[in-house]
């Protein structure tokens, strides 16, 4: 509590009033009684009220979710027995539609194969009697043409019945023996030429081998000549042909045949190959002389082949030119 005052003294020499103030504390006890009992039972109220509430909403709530779902229940089985009903209705209408298509087709068949079958009865009648025509008329010609060729051969028939009585006279007499070492000797012949024929074919065979291995090996020999062992790095030879020749005015001419493929490429490519071989000198050796000789030699014997006085008169001339022309290079 604040509290505040004066004080007035006795006149004195120094007689007056004193002011006075401050603050001061004191404990105080309340005690306070207070009657809930209205406010208890109006909580109790409140309460019991709040329970019902809840116990409403709940039922209110269970009873909506079973209303729910017994609709759910519902909406799905009538979308379910309507698509069922749909499909249903759809399947007996496409069953119906097939049924009309398929008696129509059966109808159709059956008419078919009746046509058919009247066609094959036809057909085999037919058949019956251009058989039995041809067949009449086929037996007429084997017998005649049995009757022509026992007339022609009527010597062999004849040699080969009297054949066969001379065979069956000698089993039935003491001449058996002489036709069982006669039937042995003959078996012996007929082995040795089996034998001779397979030594024969046998002969040939190795023949044949003996070509084939020296055509490969002349083939070999071919491609080992005209190819060059390199190391990959190696560049590409082109065939070109270089040809020079005199005139009567002695003016030289030369001629470089270039393949097209490489002259396509290249427009410069013979003016620079007859410069190059008009610039350089080379000589044949002598085992490329005669690898040429030895070519000549095979292509004259091909293409002459003749023995003619003529032919050999022409061979010896080509020799000639040719040695000559060896000689130059």
């Amino acid at each position: 509590m604040h509290y505040s005052g004066s004080v007035s003294y006795p006149p004195s020499k120094s007689g007056g009033s004193v002011s006075y103030s401050g603050t001061t504390y004191e404990e105080v006890e309340v005690v306070i009684d207070v009657d809930t009992t209205p406010f208890d039972s109006s909580v109790a109220n409140c309460n019991n009220t709040v329970n019902g509430l809840t116990a409403s909403v709940g039922a209110m709530n269970a009873a909506q979710c079973l209303a729910i779902s017994q609709n759910a229940d519902k909406v799905s089985k009538t979308i379910i027995d309507g698509f069922f009903h749909t499909v249903r209705t759809d399947l007996s209408t496409q069953r119906a539609e097939l049924e009309q298509t398929i008696s129509a087709r059966l109808l159709l068949l059956q008419q078919q194969a009746k046509s058919l079958s009247q066609k094959r009865d036809d057909m085999e009648e037919h058949y019956t009697r251009t058989s039995a025509r041809y067949h009449k008329t086929f037996e007429e010609l084997n017998k005649e043409l049995a009757a022509r060729i026992h007339a022609l051969d009527e010597n062999v028939f004849r040699l080969v019945k009297s054949v066969e009585e001379q065979s069956d006279r000698m089993l039935h007499t003491d001449l058996v023996q002489t036709a069982v070492t006669l039937n042995k000797e003959n078996g012996i012949a007929q082995s040795q030429l089996n034998v001779a024929t397979m030594k024969n074919h046998a002969l040939h065979a190795m023949h044949q081998m003996e070509n084939f291995l020296t055509s490969k090996a002349r083939s070999e020999l071919t491609m080992k000549e005209a190819t060059i062992d390199g190391t990959g790095d190696d560049g590409y030879l082109m065939p070109i042909c270089f040809m020079e020749s005199v005139d009567e005015s002695h003016q030289i001419n030369r001629l470089c045949v270039v393949p097209e493929q490489y002259a396509s490429l290249h427009q410069q490519l013979s003016d620079k190959v007859e410069s190059a071989f008009e610039s350089t000198e080379t000589r044949m050796e002598e085992l490329e002389k005669m690898q040429l000789r030895s070519y000549m030699q095979e292509e004259i014997a091909h293409h002459l082949s003749a023995d003619d006085t003529h032919t050999h008169r022409v061979r010896v001339l080509i020799n000639n030119m040719f040695n000559e022309l060896t000689e130059t290079l």
